[in-house]
Order: C-alpha cells, then sequence, then structure tokens
C-alpha cells in the first residue's frame, strides 16, 4: 500500500496537477466574491506558471540540471550491465519493441550496446510487470534477443517495482563488481545515489537525453508553448522530487 500511495503522491505534485488544482481554488474564491487577490493571483499564477513550462528553453534548462550530472559511459571494463525497468505494455498484436516505452528502448539499445563490446560482460535486465502478465524485464530480454544478443548472457530481473527496489534486489548479484549503469539521463542521479547508497560501485551510462545540443535560447520557435517541452519539464522535476525523497529516508 505504501509504494503505491507514494506512486499516487508523486503523480499529484507534477506541474499540471498542482497547477490545475490552485487554477481551481483560485476560481472558486473568485466565483465567490471571497479574496479576490488571492484568487487572481492563484489563477493567474498558475495559468502563467504553465505556460513557462511549456516553453523550450525554460524545460530544458530545468532538464539538463538533471542530466549534465554525468557523461556518456566511459568505456571502462565491467562486469555487469545493468538495464534499469521502464513503463511498457503487453500486447501480443504488436512487435516486441513497440511495446517498449521511447525511455525503454534507448536504455536497452545502450545496454545491449555495451554488453555487445564487453563480451565478458553479463546483461542484467529489470523491471517488474505489476498487474501485466509479462514483465518489463522480460520484454527487455525479447527484444534483446531480436537483435542478436545471447540470451546465455542475459539475466532476467522481474521483482523490483522501483529504482530503490532494484538496487536492493540486485544487490548480492553486484557487490564486488563494477557494472555499467544504464537508465534515462534525467533519472541517472537518483540511480546512482541509490545504488551507491549500497555500497555497490555502478558506472554510470545515462542515454535518453531530453536535451541534445544544449538549450536552444536563440531558436525563434523555442518561445512557443507545446506540450512536448511541458512533458521535459515534468520529467525534470519528477527526478528533482524524487531526489529530495530518498534524501529525506536517508537511502543515499
Amino acid at each position: 500500500m505504501g509504494f503505491f500511495l507514494k506512486k499516487l503522491l508523486g503523480e499529484l505534485l507534477m506541474p499540471l496537477p498542482v497547477c490545475l488544482l490552485l487554477a481551481g481554488v483560485g476560481w472558486v474564491l473568485w466565483h465567490r466574491g471571497r479574496r479576490p487577490r488571492l484568487a487572481r493571483g492563484l489563477v493567474g499564477g498558475s495559468l502563467l506558471t504553465l505556460l513557462l513550462l511549456s516553453l523550450s528553453p525554460v524545460s530544458d534548462f530545468m532538464a539538463i540540471q538533471v542530466e549534465s550530472e554525468y557523461p556518456a559511459f566511459p568505456g571502462d571494463s565491467v562486469d555487469f550491465v545493468v538495464v534499469l525497468g521502464s513503463s511498457y505494455v503487453s500486447d501480443p498484436e504488436l512487435p516486441p519493441s513497440a511495446l517498449l516505452s521511447v525511455q525503454g528502448l534507448y536504455r536497452l539499445v545502450e545496454g545491449v550496446r555495451i554488453a555487445h563490446a564487453q563480451p565478458w560482460a553479463t546483461l542484467v535486465l529489470s523491471g517488474w510487470g505489476d498487474t501485466d502478465p509479462v514483465s518489463n524485464a522480460e520484454v527487455y530480454r525479447e527484444v534483446a534477443a531480436s537483435l542478436g544478443f545471447p540470451a546465455e548472457r542475459t539475466r532476467v530481473e522481474p521483482r523490483p517495482r522501483d529504482t530503490a527496489e532494484e538496487a536492493q534486489v540486485l544487490e548480492p548479484l553486484l557487490s564486488g563488481h563494477r557494472f555499467a549503469l544504464v537508465t534515462s539521463a534525467t533519472h541517472m542521479p537518483r540511480a546512482v545515489a541509490l545504488f551507491r547508497g549500497r555500497g555497490l560501485n555502478p558506472v554510470p551510462a545515462p542515454t535518453g537525453h531530453l536535451v541534445k545540443g544544449g538549450v536552444g535560447w536563440g531558436r525563434f520557435d523555442a518561445y512557443l508553448p507545446d506540450e512536448g517541452s511541458l512533458a521535459h519539464a515534468r520529467q525534470a522535476w519528477y527526478e528533482m522530487l524524487g531526489r529530495v525523497w530518498i534524501r529525506l529516508r536517508g537511502q543515499e
């Protein structure tokens, strides 16, 4: 129950729900003629915040604060290549590659690339299935096999529900070994903190960067609001909150 409450609270604290809630409170106060200055401030402030987060320079600036902490995988020799779970769907009508999210595909392809370059390394694929009969880790394995990666060099771990549980469950396997930790660039600082918090020695291998080529301050279209920029801001904010959460819990 605690796991699901944490996820629910995390979703409610995202920019769009928070701004809509505050705007709704402001509208009710305004409609009832109570505290008009506060009401106008809530409505106007919420809409202005959503507008700013929908602009590419603002959302990219937020994302790059998180993504720039670790560079690309340096090519170090490792014993394991660990690909962390991501969202997916299970649909027998779709090809395996279409079941994974965009970030899941980024993670898997980067993990396979690193493992191919180090034939002694084991590819560890993580991710649970929630209510789905097929786990994220198993979908990863199927797609990796279709890309030509040998099944005998693959290990699947379908039990962890989130990054903290991935670090916990994989600790016995990874303890005392150097391993490439593959996850999204925005997620990497929190993932590294959780794995190092258990005394493990990951070599960061970030992928799926939201910002490529730096913040586009000079592009004329950067100042037109779009939903992609709002999604980038949401992801950066989610990871910032997640980092605060694990610090409060003493997990890093």
